[in-house]
């Protein structure tokens, strides 16, 4: 557990098991997610549930942000590697510029680098705070399988997002060549 959040309240932010969430706190989340993305799934998760979160907690038991957590092996070019992939990051709209997206970020990327991973992975329209906190865009061709309302549609590329964007957590450089996401994408 940490602290977060400049100014207003105190935030603790903990990191949670989805198959420890209770259904008050999925309630809660799927609250925050629809209202944070709009068409958002009546559910606590987009495709699937992540296997962790990281939650930012007001001091009243609100959720203030969350963000979701992968653990993945994937194949870049030739090479195996450990990943987190980062799923549906998301602050209430009272609880924005204090700093919690970034905090969250943060949480994440020390365990990951605490756990031994390679890379964080995460596909993003906007970039800015994720380039803001050390993720850079790739251009590689990836390849996922397609999931909708739990249904298994088949297999998507290889072709290039446009939105994929990785951290390194380590010296290893980013490989070259096709992304087997070896599931669903992030």
């Amino acid at each position: 557990m940490s602290e977060a959040g400049a100014g207003g309240e105190a935030i603790t932010v903990i990191r949670v098991a989805e198959a420890e969430i209770g259904a008050d706190l999925s309630g809660r989340l799927r609250s925050l997610l629809q209202a944070c993305f709009p068409g958002y799934p009546d559910r606590s998760y987009f495709k699937l549930p992540p296997h962790f979160r990281y939650v930012a907690m007001t001091g009243g038991g609100d959720v203030a942000a969350q963000l979701g957590v992968e653990f993945r092996v994937i194949r870049a070019g030739g090479v195996v590697l450990r990943t987190f992939g980062v799923v549906d990051l998301c602050v209430a709209e009272g609880q924005r510029s204090r700093g919690l997206a970034g905090t969250l970020l943060a949480e994440v990327t020390a365990l990951a680098r605490s756990c031994g991973m390679a890379f964080i992975v995460l596909f993003a329209d906007d970039d800015r705070l994720y380039t803001r906190n050390g993720w850079a865009r790739v251009t590689n061709r990836c390849s996922w399988v397609r999931i909708n309302d739990h249904v298994t549609l088949g297999l998507a590329g290889p072709e290039d997002t446009g939105v994929m964007m990785v951290k390194a957590t380590g010296e290893q450089p980013w490989p070259e060549g096709d992304v087997d996401l070896l599931g669903h994408l992030f």
